[in-house]
Protein backbone atom coordinates (compact mmCIF):
# COMPACT_ATOMS: atom_id res chain seq x y z
CA UNK A 1 0.00 0.00 0.00
CA UNK A 2 1.55 3.60 -0.97
CA UNK A 3 2.48 5.50 2.30
CA UNK A 4 0.03 8.49 2.70
CA UNK A 5 1.29 11.94 1.71
CA UNK A 6 1.45 13.94 5.09
CA UNK A 7 -0.92 16.59 3.38
CA UNK A 8 -3.39 14.12 2.30
CA UNK A 9 -6.38 13.49 4.83
CA UNK A 10 -6.02 10.71 7.69
CA UNK A 11 -6.59 7.30 5.75
CA UNK A 12 -9.82 5.63 7.23
CA UNK A 13 -9.41 2.57 9.37
CA UNK A 14 -10.73 -0.62 8.83
CA UNK A 15 -10.76 -1.82 12.38
CA UNK A 16 -13.99 -2.36 14.47
CA UNK A 17 -14.95 1.33 16.23
CA UNK A 18 -15.26 1.04 19.91
CA UNK A 19 -19.15 1.03 21.35
CA UNK A 20 -19.97 4.44 21.43
CA UNK A 21 -17.38 6.01 19.16
CA UNK A 22 -19.12 4.81 15.61
CA UNK A 23 -21.13 8.10 15.31
CA UNK A 24 -18.00 10.52 15.61
CA UNK A 25 -17.38 12.35 12.42
CA UNK A 26 -14.14 13.04 11.15
CA UNK A 27 -11.79 12.28 13.73
CA UNK A 28 -11.26 10.25 17.07
CA UNK A 29 -12.68 12.09 19.90
CA UNK A 30 -9.48 11.17 22.34
CA UNK A 31 -6.71 12.30 20.00
CA UNK A 32 -5.46 15.47 21.14
CA UNK A 33 -5.89 18.76 19.09
CA UNK A 34 -2.82 20.01 18.17
CA UNK A 35 -4.66 23.63 17.88
CA UNK A 36 -4.20 24.48 21.36
CA UNK A 37 -0.98 24.57 20.96
CA UNK A 38 -1.09 26.92 17.77
CA UNK A 39 -3.69 29.17 20.08
CA UNK A 40 -0.27 29.76 22.17
CA UNK A 41 1.99 30.18 19.24
CA UNK A 42 -0.26 32.76 17.59
CA UNK A 43 -1.09 34.60 21.00
CA UNK A 44 2.34 34.95 21.19
CA UNK A 45 3.31 36.40 18.28
CA UNK A 46 0.00 39.03 18.86
CA UNK A 47 2.36 40.10 21.73
CA UNK A 48 5.06 40.03 19.94
CA UNK A 49 3.64 42.75 17.39
CA UNK A 50 3.71 45.33 20.59
CA UNK A 51 6.78 47.31 19.28
CA UNK A 52 5.22 48.44 15.91
CA UNK A 53 1.96 49.07 17.71
CA UNK A 54 0.84 52.52 18.69
CA UNK A 55 1.54 51.65 22.81
CA UNK A 56 4.77 50.03 22.00
CA UNK A 57 6.14 53.47 19.92
CA UNK A 58 4.67 56.17 22.28
CA UNK A 59 7.07 55.81 25.24
CA UNK A 60 9.71 56.00 22.95
CA UNK A 61 8.77 59.03 20.88
CA UNK A 62 10.05 61.34 23.56
CA UNK A 63 13.22 59.62 23.18
CA UNK A 64 13.68 60.13 20.21
CA UNK A 65 12.70 64.02 20.13
CA UNK A 66 15.67 64.19 22.42
CA UNK A 67 18.02 61.89 20.92
CA UNK A 68 17.65 63.78 17.19
CA UNK A 69 16.62 67.20 18.28
CA UNK A 70 13.40 66.86 16.44
CA UNK A 71 9.91 68.65 16.71
CA UNK A 72 6.31 67.22 17.01
CA UNK A 73 5.73 67.74 13.71
CA UNK A 74 8.74 65.98 12.20
CA UNK A 75 7.68 62.99 14.73
CA UNK A 76 4.06 62.84 13.62
CA UNK A 77 5.13 63.37 9.99
CA UNK A 78 7.05 60.98 10.27
CA UNK A 79 4.71 58.28 11.73
CA UNK A 80 1.88 59.49 8.96
CA UNK A 81 4.01 58.70 5.86
CA UNK A 82 5.38 55.50 7.28
CA UNK A 83 2.28 54.19 8.22
CA UNK A 84 0.57 55.15 5.03
CA UNK A 85 3.39 53.09 3.27
CA UNK A 86 2.55 50.35 5.05
CA UNK A 87 -0.96 50.33 4.43
CA UNK A 88 0.22 50.05 0.48
CA UNK A 89 2.22 46.99 1.10
CA UNK A 90 -0.23 44.69 3.28
CA UNK A 91 -2.69 43.48 -0.04
CA UNK A 92 0.51 42.24 -1.95
CA UNK A 93 2.33 40.52 1.68
CA UNK A 94 -1.53 39.03 1.95
CA UNK A 95 -0.90 37.69 -1.29
CA UNK A 96 2.53 36.17 -1.14
CA UNK A 97 1.32 34.88 2.29
CA UNK A 98 -1.24 32.45 0.58
CA UNK A 99 1.76 31.79 -1.98
CA UNK A 100 4.73 30.79 0.56
CA UNK A 101 2.16 29.40 3.58
CA UNK A 102 1.75 30.42 7.42
CA UNK A 103 4.99 28.76 8.49
CA UNK A 104 7.49 30.08 6.03
CA UNK A 105 5.87 33.39 6.04
CA UNK A 106 5.24 33.55 9.84
CA UNK A 107 9.35 32.51 10.39
CA UNK A 108 10.36 35.43 8.25
CA UNK A 109 8.02 37.98 9.78
CA UNK A 110 9.25 37.38 13.26
CA UNK A 111 13.03 37.52 12.38
CA UNK A 112 12.65 40.64 10.60
CA UNK A 113 10.67 42.27 13.31
CA UNK A 114 13.30 41.15 15.46
CA UNK A 115 16.04 42.93 13.29
CA UNK A 116 14.32 46.11 12.87
CA UNK A 117 13.84 46.03 16.56
CA UNK A 118 17.88 45.61 16.64
CA UNK A 119 18.30 48.39 13.65
CA UNK A 120 16.38 51.15 16.22
CA UNK A 121 18.97 50.53 18.49
CA UNK A 122 21.66 51.78 15.69
CA UNK A 123 19.35 54.70 14.26
CA UNK A 124 21.18 58.47 14.56
CA UNK A 125 18.90 60.64 12.65
CA UNK A 126 15.19 61.49 11.37
CA UNK A 127 15.81 59.85 7.66
CA UNK A 128 16.63 56.57 9.83
CA UNK A 129 14.11 56.72 11.78
CA UNK A 130 10.95 57.27 9.14
CA UNK A 131 12.58 53.62 7.66
CA UNK A 132 12.13 52.38 11.37
CA UNK A 133 8.29 53.61 11.54
CA UNK A 134 7.55 51.99 8.40
CA UNK A 135 9.51 48.37 9.15
CA UNK A 136 7.64 48.74 12.63
CA UNK A 137 4.62 49.04 11.24
CA UNK A 138 4.47 46.96 8.57
CA UNK A 139 6.03 44.06 9.78
CA UNK A 140 3.97 44.22 13.60
CA UNK A 141 0.38 45.56 13.06
CA UNK A 142 0.28 44.32 9.44
CA UNK A 143 2.11 41.68 8.47
CA UNK A 144 1.88 40.05 12.18
CA UNK A 145 -1.43 40.36 12.81
CA UNK A 146 -2.78 39.20 9.57
CA UNK A 147 -0.97 35.92 10.24
CA UNK A 148 -2.00 35.19 13.48
CA UNK A 149 -5.59 35.77 12.18
CA UNK A 150 -5.30 33.23 9.33
CA UNK A 151 -3.29 30.81 11.49
CA UNK A 152 -6.93 30.44 13.97
CA UNK A 153 -9.15 30.32 10.53
CA UNK A 154 -7.10 27.27 9.31
CA UNK A 155 -7.30 25.87 13.02
CA UNK A 156 -10.77 26.74 13.98
CA UNK A 157 -14.43 27.11 12.10
CA UNK A 158 -17.23 26.38 14.76
CA UNK A 159 -15.19 27.79 18.08
CA UNK A 160 -13.22 30.55 15.89
CA UNK A 161 -15.01 33.20 17.33
CA UNK A 162 -13.89 31.65 20.79
CA UNK A 163 -10.43 31.01 19.51
CA UNK A 164 -9.84 35.01 18.54
CA UNK A 165 -11.37 36.37 21.36
CA UNK A 166 -8.82 34.42 23.71
CA UNK A 167 -5.79 35.78 21.58
CA UNK A 168 -7.07 39.65 21.02
CA UNK A 169 -7.79 38.80 25.08
CA UNK A 170 -4.06 39.10 25.34
CA UNK A 171 -3.66 41.84 23.02
CA UNK A 172 -5.93 43.49 25.72
CA UNK A 173 -3.26 42.08 28.51
CA UNK A 174 -0.30 43.32 26.81
CA UNK A 175 -1.67 46.90 26.67
CA UNK A 176 -2.12 47.41 29.99
CA UNK A 177 1.46 45.57 30.84
CA UNK A 178 3.79 46.40 28.35
CA UNK A 179 3.18 50.24 28.09
CA UNK A 180 4.29 50.07 31.71
CA UNK A 181 7.55 47.76 31.35
CA UNK A 182 8.66 49.86 28.51
CA UNK A 183 8.32 52.67 30.51
CA UNK A 184 10.36 51.21 33.33
CA UNK A 185 13.71 49.99 30.69
CA UNK A 186 13.46 53.00 28.82
CA UNK A 187 14.04 54.77 32.51
CA UNK A 188 16.63 51.86 34.01
CA UNK A 189 18.76 51.28 30.58
CA UNK A 190 18.31 53.11 27.95
CA UNK A 191 16.01 52.88 24.71
CA UNK A 192 18.63 51.63 22.50
CA UNK A 193 19.18 48.90 25.37
CA UNK A 194 15.76 48.08 25.45
CA UNK A 195 15.01 47.51 21.82
CA UNK A 196 18.41 45.47 21.67
CA UNK A 197 17.01 42.93 24.78
CA UNK A 198 13.03 43.42 22.61
CA UNK A 199 15.58 41.92 19.58
CA UNK A 200 17.11 39.72 21.42
CA UNK A 201 13.60 37.63 22.99
CA UNK A 202 12.23 37.48 19.70
CA UNK A 203 15.45 36.03 17.89
CA UNK A 204 16.46 33.93 20.89
CA UNK A 205 12.62 33.29 22.68
CA UNK A 206 10.09 33.04 19.75
CA UNK A 207 11.71 32.11 16.64
CA UNK A 208 13.09 28.74 17.80
CA UNK A 209 9.09 27.91 19.14
CA UNK A 210 7.91 29.14 15.98
CA UNK A 211 10.19 26.68 13.85
CA UNK A 212 9.59 23.61 16.14
CA UNK A 213 6.07 23.71 16.83
CA UNK A 214 3.73 25.97 14.10
CA UNK A 215 2.41 24.20 11.41
CA UNK A 216 0.36 26.13 8.78
CA UNK A 217 -2.83 23.36 8.65
CA UNK A 218 -4.57 21.11 10.68
CA UNK A 219 -3.74 18.21 7.91
CA UNK A 220 -0.48 18.40 8.92
CA UNK A 221 -1.19 16.53 11.77
CA UNK A 222 -3.35 14.28 10.43
CA UNK A 223 -6.03 16.34 12.12
CA UNK A 224 -9.30 19.01 11.18
CA UNK A 225 -10.35 22.16 12.25
CA UNK A 226 -11.37 22.51 15.84
CA UNK A 227 -10.63 18.66 16.09
CA UNK A 228 -13.41 17.39 14.29
CA UNK A 229 -16.07 18.21 11.29
CA UNK A 230 -19.47 17.93 11.53
CA UNK A 231 -20.77 15.16 9.14
CA UNK A 232 -22.08 17.66 6.01
CA UNK A 233 -18.59 19.33 6.26
CA UNK A 234 -15.14 18.15 4.30
CA UNK A 235 -11.61 19.90 5.12
CA UNK A 236 -12.38 21.40 1.46
CA UNK A 237 -15.84 22.83 2.67
CA UNK A 238 -13.95 24.23 5.67
CA UNK A 239 -10.14 25.58 4.14
CA UNK A 240 -11.18 25.51 0.31
CA UNK A 241 -14.03 27.57 -0.16
CA UNK A 242 -13.69 31.64 -0.55
CA UNK A 243 -13.89 34.61 -3.06
CA UNK A 244 -10.82 36.21 -4.15
CA UNK A 245 -10.87 40.41 -3.51
CA UNK A 246 -12.57 41.39 -6.86
CA UNK A 247 -15.49 38.73 -6.53
CA UNK A 248 -15.61 40.14 -2.56
CA UNK A 249 -15.24 44.16 -3.90
CA UNK A 250 -19.16 43.29 -5.33
CA UNK A 251 -20.99 43.30 -2.17
CA UNK A 252 -21.68 46.36 -0.03
CA UNK A 253 -20.57 44.26 3.40
CA UNK A 254 -17.30 44.28 1.87
CA UNK A 255 -16.97 47.62 1.72
CA UNK A 256 -18.73 48.41 5.11
CA UNK A 257 -16.51 46.20 7.03
CA UNK A 258 -13.51 47.91 5.18
CA UNK A 259 -14.69 51.23 6.73
CA UNK A 260 -15.39 50.33 9.91
CA UNK A 261 -12.20 48.31 10.04
CA UNK A 262 -10.90 51.93 9.07
CA UNK A 263 -12.04 54.49 11.22
CA UNK A 264 -11.65 51.85 14.32
CA UNK A 265 -8.23 52.28 13.79
CA UNK A 266 -8.39 55.67 12.90
CA UNK A 267 -9.89 56.86 16.29
CA UNK A 268 -7.89 53.97 18.10
CA UNK A 269 -4.21 55.37 16.50
CA UNK A 270 -5.05 59.04 17.23
CA UNK A 271 -6.13 58.50 20.78
CA UNK A 272 -3.57 56.90 21.62
CA UNK A 273 -1.22 58.52 19.98
CA UNK A 274 -2.08 61.60 21.68
CA UNK A 275 -3.36 60.64 25.01
CA UNK A 276 -1.40 63.09 27.39
CA UNK A 277 -2.60 66.52 25.41
CA UNK A 278 -6.37 64.68 25.85
CA UNK A 279 -5.24 64.12 29.76
CA UNK A 280 -4.01 67.65 30.02
CA UNK A 281 -6.71 69.34 28.36
CA UNK A 282 -9.34 67.72 31.06
CA UNK A 283 -7.10 69.32 33.83
CA UNK A 284 -5.24 65.63 34.78
CA UNK A 285 -2.04 65.15 35.22
CA UNK A 286 0.06 63.95 32.25
CA UNK A 287 0.53 60.21 34.69
CA UNK A 288 -3.23 60.03 33.87
CA UNK A 289 -2.57 58.61 30.91
CA UNK A 290 -1.22 55.55 31.53
CA UNK A 291 -4.89 55.37 34.00
CA UNK A 292 -6.50 55.38 30.83
CA UNK A 293 -4.97 52.52 28.97
CA UNK A 294 -5.55 50.51 31.75
CA UNK A 295 -8.73 51.33 31.97
CA UNK A 296 -8.85 50.98 28.10
CA UNK A 297 -7.39 47.78 28.31
CA UNK A 298 -10.01 46.22 31.10
CA UNK A 299 -12.58 47.80 28.58
CA UNK A 300 -11.36 45.87 25.73
CA UNK A 301 -10.70 42.60 28.07
CA UNK A 302 -14.40 42.62 29.15
CA UNK A 303 -15.86 42.49 25.51
CA UNK A 304 -13.46 40.48 23.90
CA UNK A 305 -14.72 37.85 26.70
CA UNK A 306 -18.40 38.12 26.31
CA UNK A 307 -17.58 38.92 22.06
CA UNK A 308 -15.19 35.55 21.78
CA UNK A 309 -18.98 33.51 23.37
CA UNK A 310 -21.24 35.45 21.44
CA UNK A 311 -19.20 35.40 18.03
CA UNK A 312 -20.37 31.88 17.62
CA UNK A 313 -23.76 32.51 17.99
CA UNK A 314 -24.52 35.89 17.22
CA UNK A 315 -24.78 37.49 13.51
CA UNK A 316 -21.66 39.34 12.39
CA UNK A 317 -23.18 41.93 11.39
CA UNK A 318 -24.72 42.92 14.74
CA UNK A 319 -21.63 42.69 16.57
CA UNK A 320 -19.76 45.03 14.18
CA UNK A 321 -22.47 47.47 14.40
CA UNK A 322 -22.65 47.35 18.30
CA UNK A 323 -18.92 47.74 18.23
CA UNK A 324 -18.43 50.67 15.98
CA UNK A 325 -21.48 52.00 18.51
CA UNK A 326 -19.30 51.80 21.26
CA UNK A 327 -16.46 53.83 20.03
CA UNK A 328 -18.93 56.41 18.78
CA UNK A 329 -19.84 56.96 22.38
CA UNK A 330 -16.34 56.87 23.67
CA UNK A 331 -15.63 59.70 21.72
CA UNK A 332 -18.29 61.40 22.41
CA UNK A 333 -17.88 61.09 26.06
CA UNK A 334 -14.21 62.77 25.61
CA UNK A 335 -14.98 65.47 23.53
CA UNK A 336 -16.84 66.92 27.02
CA UNK A 337 -12.86 66.89 28.44
CA UNK A 338 -14.39 66.53 32.13
CA UNK A 339 -11.78 65.01 34.53
CA UNK A 340 -14.27 62.50 35.70
CA UNK A 341 -15.29 61.09 32.26
CA UNK A 342 -11.79 61.04 30.96
CA UNK A 343 -11.08 57.56 31.73
CA UNK A 344 -14.72 56.46 31.23
CA UNK A 345 -13.76 57.50 27.44
CA UNK A 346 -11.34 55.39 27.29
CA UNK A 347 -13.18 52.61 28.64
CA UNK A 348 -16.34 52.93 26.66
CA UNK A 349 -13.85 53.08 23.42
CA UNK A 350 -11.89 49.66 24.81
CA UNK A 351 -15.37 47.63 25.00
CA UNK A 352 -15.94 48.63 21.27
CA UNK A 353 -11.92 47.84 20.23
CA UNK A 354 -12.61 44.35 22.20
CA UNK A 355 -15.34 43.67 20.19
CA UNK A 356 -14.13 45.08 17.21
CA UNK A 357 -10.56 42.53 17.11
CA UNK A 358 -12.99 39.95 17.64
CA UNK A 359 -15.09 40.72 14.81
CA UNK A 360 -12.13 41.21 12.65
CA UNK A 361 -10.95 37.66 13.45
CA UNK A 362 -14.03 36.23 12.29
CA UNK A 363 -16.09 38.27 10.06
CA UNK A 364 -13.85 37.82 7.10
CA UNK A 365 -13.13 33.85 6.33
CA UNK A 366 -17.26 33.75 7.64
CA UNK A 367 -18.04 36.12 4.91
CA UNK A 368 -15.96 35.58 2.50
CA UNK A 369 -14.09 31.77 2.72
CA UNK A 370 -10.31 30.83 3.18
CA UNK A 371 -9.38 30.56 -0.33
CA UNK A 372 -8.19 33.65 -0.72
CA UNK A 373 -7.93 34.83 3.28
CA UNK A 374 -4.54 36.04 3.27
CA UNK A 375 -5.49 38.86 0.12
CA UNK A 376 -8.59 39.72 1.49
CA UNK A 377 -7.27 40.04 5.11
CA UNK A 378 -4.32 42.26 4.02
CA UNK A 379 -6.25 44.24 1.93
CA UNK A 380 -8.51 45.00 5.24
CA UNK A 381 -5.25 45.86 7.11
CA UNK A 382 -4.08 47.83 4.81
CA UNK A 383 -7.55 49.95 5.23
CA UNK A 384 -6.99 49.71 8.81
CA UNK A 385 -3.14 51.01 8.54
CA UNK A 386 -4.08 53.56 6.31
CA UNK A 387 -6.66 54.59 8.95
CA UNK A 388 -4.29 54.47 11.37
CA UNK A 389 -1.89 57.48 9.94
CA UNK A 390 -4.82 59.69 9.39
CA UNK A 391 -6.25 59.66 13.41
CA UNK A 392 -2.98 61.37 14.59
CA UNK A 393 -2.94 63.84 12.37
CA UNK A 394 -6.69 65.16 13.25
CA UNK A 395 -5.96 65.60 16.51
CA UNK A 396 -2.65 67.32 15.91
CA UNK A 397 -4.10 69.96 13.29
CA UNK A 398 -6.86 70.04 16.20
CA UNK A 399 -4.16 70.95 18.96
CA UNK A 400 -2.63 73.35 16.27
CA UNK A 401 -5.62 75.32 14.92
CA UNK A 402 -8.18 75.52 17.78
CA UNK A 403 -5.72 74.87 20.72
CA UNK A 404 -8.34 72.32 21.77
CA UNK A 405 -8.56 68.34 20.89
CA UNK A 406 -12.70 69.09 20.99
CA UNK A 407 -12.42 69.44 17.44
CA UNK A 408 -11.37 66.34 16.24
CA UNK A 409 -13.05 64.23 18.96
CA UNK A 410 -16.79 65.71 17.39
CA UNK A 411 -15.36 64.42 13.80
CA UNK A 412 -14.58 61.12 15.25
CA UNK A 413 -17.39 61.06 16.99
CA UNK A 414 -19.91 62.30 13.66
CA UNK A 415 -17.67 59.41 11.47
CA UNK A 416 -18.04 56.46 13.79
CA UNK A 417 -21.99 57.15 13.76
CA UNK A 418 -22.18 57.15 10.37
CA UNK A 419 -20.93 53.89 9.96
CA UNK A 420 -22.32 52.57 12.41
CA UNK A 421 -25.56 52.73 10.75
CA UNK A 422 -23.49 51.55 7.18
CA UNK A 423 -23.21 48.05 9.96
CA UNK A 424 -26.86 47.49 10.00
CA UNK A 425 -27.09 46.51 6.12
CA UNK A 426 -23.69 44.92 6.39
CA UNK A 427 -25.06 41.41 5.52
CA UNK A 428 -23.36 37.96 4.67
CA UNK A 429 -22.86 36.83 0.99
CA UNK A 430 -23.41 33.55 0.22
CA UNK A 431 -20.49 31.64 -0.43
CA UNK A 432 -20.11 28.68 -3.48
CA UNK A 433 -21.73 25.39 -1.76
CA UNK A 434 -21.64 26.88 1.66
CA UNK A 435 -23.72 28.60 3.57
CA UNK A 436 -22.20 31.94 6.03
CA UNK A 437 -23.01 32.33 9.34
CA UNK A 438 -24.40 35.73 9.47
Amino acid sequence: MPATSPRSLPEKKEAVPAAGDSDVPHGSRNQYFYGWLILLLAISVMVATSPGQTFGITFFNPQFQDAFGLGYAQISTSYLLATLLAAAFLPAIGRLSDRWGLRKSILCAVVAMAITCACASLIQGWIALFFIYLALRTIGPGTMVLLANNTLAAWFDRRLGLAISLMQLSMAAAMAIIPGVLFFLIDKIGWRETYMLLSGILLFGLTPLIFLFYRSDPRDMNQFPDGSLPEQKTHEDVLKIGMTVRESSRFASYWILLAAAAVWAMIGTGLVFHITPLATECGLVASMARSAMIGMAVGMAAAQVIGGFIADRVSSRILVTVAVGFIAIGCAVLSLSWQRTFICGFSLFGLGQGLMTVVSGTVWPRYFGRLHLGEIRGVALGAAVAGSSVGPLLIGLSIDTFDSTTPALLIYTGIALIVTLGCCWATPPRLPQAATKE
